[in-house]
């Protein structure tokens, strides 16, 4: 590992030898077209036409091999803004190299489970060597948090004082909430819809739509947990209903693609299609200890916690916030009691939306809304900007208001 981020440091800094550009990067190895960095991008060169956007993300392969690499390097060395939705070696190796401003817009608005430098040494995460030699998070000049909620826990996840966490909210909150991206929600609706229409869906205001988004799990106990988890709801809810799974973007789905299992209720796959865009059909979410709960929360969606491997995850990667302790009228350890509360409260309304409600304002909600994260971290990175006159930039700063 030594000998690895040795390399990178001498090709970053020979890559620093080059002049820096006006560029906005968008750096990340958790997939190649990050729904945040497509809002960004968007939003950003409308106002910045002179400014070069550039791609630097997983392969969509799905290999982050030595080209994709070389290529972060490149980028990261000569941008003015770099964006990154994860570790990025390219950012946190040469850390103290870098002459970008460094934005972490980590990939969810807030933390259920633990993660970074809160699971190190835990089955689940890194080892403390690695994430010393590899400069695990390192490099960022701001982190940005999707709730005022996340910060005290982001600010030990990252290993960053808690002045470094922004909580301004995430590029997907603005499109969840704002009225200005109720076309583009529509666009996606229907994208949703025809995927499962062609495994045999069809509309039905009686049959409740539950949608099943279930965090990854790094090296899970039971291999099978995502086929398992996902037969027993099927068996366990309503013939009516609809089960739409939607996995982890970076996991192996489950073999759930025809529509329909052997018994149970229908059962529809969204491999491929972002579990944000899923949300605005739902009629239930079941998740377990992924921050899609927050999603849900913002859309004032009914949640229900599926965490029937609990006690192995209160150790592996541990919790910041337990479902089961904290919100124990909506959290179940059996897919039998989830169906059960959804057919409760299907025919006497008995789903205690109260305390959901309070969970979502105690992590800020009433402060996000709507959203307008985009605002801000435009107004972050604006002064970042190499060969930009005054002229200019108070320009597209009226502009922008």
């Amino acid at each position: 590992m030594r000998f690895v981020a040795w390399i990178v440091k001498i090709v970053f800094k020979i890559f620093t030898l080059f002049p820096q550009q006006n560029k906005v990067v968008f750096l990340s190895r958790q997939s190649a077209r990050p729904f945040d960095f497509l809002l960004l991008e968007t939003y950003l060169q409308i106002l910045y036409p002179q400014v070069k956007f550039v791609w630097a993300c997983l392969p969509k392969s799905g290999r982050f091999g030595l080209r994709t690499m070389v290529a972060q390097l490149w980028h990261a060395a000569t941008a003015s803004v770099c964006f990154v939705d994860g570790y990025v070696p390219a950012i946190s190796i040469p850390a103290s190299m870098h002459r970008a401003f460094c934005v972490q817009v980590w990939h969810a608005p807030g933390a259920i489970k633990k993660f970074g430098y809160q699971s190190l040494d835990t089955p689940d995460g890194r080892s403390s060597r690695a994430a010393d030699v590899l400069g695990m998070h390192r490099g960022y000049d701001c982190i940005v948090a999707g709730f005022p909620g996340a910060r005290a826990c982001y600010a030990e996840a990252f290993n960053y004082p808690e002045d470094k966490i922004v909580a301004c909210g995430l590029p997907r909150m603005d499109y969840l909430t704002s009225r200005s991206y109720e076309h583009l929600r529509t666009r996606y609706v229907h994208r949703v819809e025809r995927r499962l229409k062609q495994q045999g869906y069809r509309e039905d205001a009686t049959s409740p739509v539950v949608l099943y988004a279930p965090t990854f799990r790094r090296n899970p106990q039971d291999p099978q947990w995502l086929e398992r988890a996902v037969r027993d709801l099927a068996q366990a809810l309503p013939s009516d209903a609809r089960l739409v799974v939607s996995g982890h973007p970076i996991e192996a789905q489950a073999p759930h693609d025809k529509g329909v299992v052997s018994e149970g209720c229908s059962v529809y796959s969204l491999a491929g299609i972002g579990t944000i865009h899923a949300l605005l059909l739902a009629d239930y979410v079941v998740t377990d200890y992924s921050t899609v709960a927050f999603e849900a929360g913002l859309l004032h969606k009914r949640v229900l916690f599926f965490t029937p491997d609990i006690d192995e995850y209160r150790v592996s990667p541990g919790l910041n916030i337990d479902p089961l302790a904290e919100l124990p009228s909506i959290t179940y350890t059996t897919a039998d009691a989830v169906a059960r509360a959804i057919e409760d409260d299907v025919a006497h309304g008995t789903y205690d939306m109260t305390s959901f409600d309070a969970f979502m304002e105690d992590y800020g909600r009433s402060e996000m809304e709507p959203s307008r994260s985009l605002e801000k971290i435009r107004s972050m990175i604006s002064p970042y900007f190499v060969h930009e006159s005054q002229d200019s930039y108070s320009k597209e700063l009226n502009h922008g208001k």
